[in-house]
């Protein structure tokens, strides 16, 4: 009987460690399929992440360009406004000439109305003076006619 036990032992043995191996195994194969899941989710998240640093990098860049952008828009807007300034004060310069020059032609208008208005008294003058001179050259001609 010892060898027909020693026999069933050993086929319980077999068994026992069959089935340790089987669940060993069927263990393994699910620790192997959630490590291919584990694996292909870090390499998305890798992929992910490498996506994220180049849109960081893009975006980084924008915001550079943005700031030189707003600089030199701000360098403008400081130029337009000191030429703005420039010509205002040019514009008011001029304005003011305009005025004087305005103000100096009305005097010189009065003084060309005062002038013309001598020129016709002394045209008149002369008028007068000629029509004596020629009535005394009429009589002096009569005098020295008799």
């Amino acid at each position: 009987m010892k060898s027909n036990t020693l026999s069933v032992l050993n086929a319980i043995g077999c068994v026992i460690l069959t089935s340790v191996v089987v669940t060993l195994w069927t263990k393994e194969r699910a620790l192997d399929q959630a490590l291919g899941k584990t694996k292909l989710e870090l390499a998305t998240a890798n992929d992910q992440t490498a996506k994220e640093i180049q849109r960081v990098h893009d975006l980084e860049r924008d915001v550079v360009a943005l700031k030189e952008s707003i600089s030199a828009t701000q360098a403008a807007v400081q130029k337009a406004e000191h030429l703005s300034a420039e010509q205002t004060t040019q514009t008011a310069s001029l304005e003011a000439e305009i005025l004087a020059a305005r103000e100096q032609i009305k005097t010189w208008q009065i003084a060309i109305a005062e002038r013309d208005t001598k020129l016709q008294d002394l045209n008149q003058d002369l008028a007068a003076t000629r029509q004596r001179l020629d009535e005394a050259i009429q009589k002096l001609k009569a005098a020295s006619a008799r």
